[in-house]
């Protein structure tokens, strides 16, 4: 699975944001968002005990121009997360999340630990990679308290691995009962917390892109014959893999869609995932309704904890914005805040600091 690589151009902060950049910068401080709009990876009294941790790395550190590089960007796309949110709630706007969080993602694909640890300083705790080796690496010398996503692709004989790490928080890129059942048997049984998978969607039919075929209403004819693949797998972790939580359901989306993304359009791949929810969810709720304790059981056990929706990842670096104001929960940024990327051979043939 490829992630936008190309060049992050990003579009002439307002007034506003631009004096929020400077009070971000200076602090190295996550945005001030209102009370109805936090960032799941913000700063708290938790994760200002464990920045110490950093410290005693020995990871060398990012060269001031480079930490400074890291701290501004960062903290621009913060900014712009901010703005994008609270635009979703203007007056005739006909949208509103009801003071949801959103969460940012840091993909780190092919970073070194040290631009990751500006991050972390900075107070930002969710990182994102495509390759298990890669985040099982990163994970052993950066501090514990980050919280990994897997979002490459993945093979069975990995889930192994993978599952080894302490700190994986969720995988984005779960679509067949292969994966499931592998993840859900490769979980150690010490781990306190169910691993939150979600599913992945590919909502722009293109065969290059891994993932299941999105739901319409016609998939919830009862007539039909068989269910669909999604409805399949969903009902499968549910009943089957306790070790496992169905948080919600992720897209990559068609590359030309995210290259000339326009938050005052909508994006069909954000629209097709927006339907799936739905789709899903009418579903999962006819099918575990809560009559009984297992059916109640079942039912707490898929959709984000706090609200019990199906989250949304979509939108990455030149789509994000559009994302949030179609109302994506999860956002994958990489190339906004780390700037672009060496290839994989690149990175293995660079001189070591």
């Amino acid at each position: 699975m490829t992630f936008l690589s190309s060049t992050f151009h990003s579009p002439r902060p307002n007034l506003r944001i631009r004096q929020t950049l400077r009070l971000l910068v200076h602090n190295s401080l996550p945005p001030p968002l209102t009370h109805n709009h936090r960032l799941l990876s913000s700063s708290s009294s938790k994760s200002q005990k464990s920045m110490s941790a950093s410290s005693n790395t020995n990871i060398p550190k990012a060269t001031p121009d480079r930490a400074s590089e890291i701290r501004e960007s960062l903290a621009e796309i913060r900014a712009r997360i901010a703005a994008a949110t609270e635009a979703t709630e203007t007056p005739g706007s006909g949208l509103s999340f009801n003071g949801k969080t959103r969460k940012l993602v840091a993909v780190s694909k092919y970073k070194p630990s040290s631009d990751i640890l500006v991050c972390y300083e900075c107070g930002q705790r969710d990182f994102g990679e495509n390759y298990v080796q890669e985040l099982v690496d990163k994970a052993k010398e950066l501090p514990p308290e980050i919280q990994w996503h897997f979002i490459g692709t993945l093979q069975s004989n990995k889930s192994k691995l993978l599952a080894s790490v302490p700190n994986l928080h969720t995988v984005q890129t779960v679509s067949s009962l292969k994966i499931a059942n592998a993840l859900h048997k490769a979980l150690p049984s010490n781990r306190t917390s169910p691993l939150n998978v979600l599913l992945q969607i590919n909502t722009s039919g293109e065969d290059s892109k891994s993932g299941l075929p999105p739901l319409t209403l016609s998939s919830l004819d009862p007539n039909r014959p068989q269910l669909s693949e999604l409805q399949t797998l969903a009902k499968h972790i549910i009943t089957s893999c306790p070790n496992l939580r169905l948080q919600g359901l992720m897209t990559i989306g068609a590359l030309d869609l995210s290259l000339h993304a326009n938050a005052a359009e909508q994006n069909a791949d954000f629209e097709r995932l927006k339907e799936t929810r739905e789709c899903l969810e009418r579903w999962l709720e006819k099918e575990f309704p809560g009559d009984d304790g297992d059916d109640e059981l079942k039912r707490k056990s898929w959709g984000d904890e706090s609200t019990g929706r199906l989250l949304l990842s979509m939108g990455m670096s030149s789509d994000f914005e559009a994302a949030l104001k179609a109302g994506s929960d999860i956002v994958r940024v990489g190339t906004g805040i780390f700037g672009g990327r060496k290839t994989k051979e690149e990175t293995k043939n660079a001189p070591s600091s």
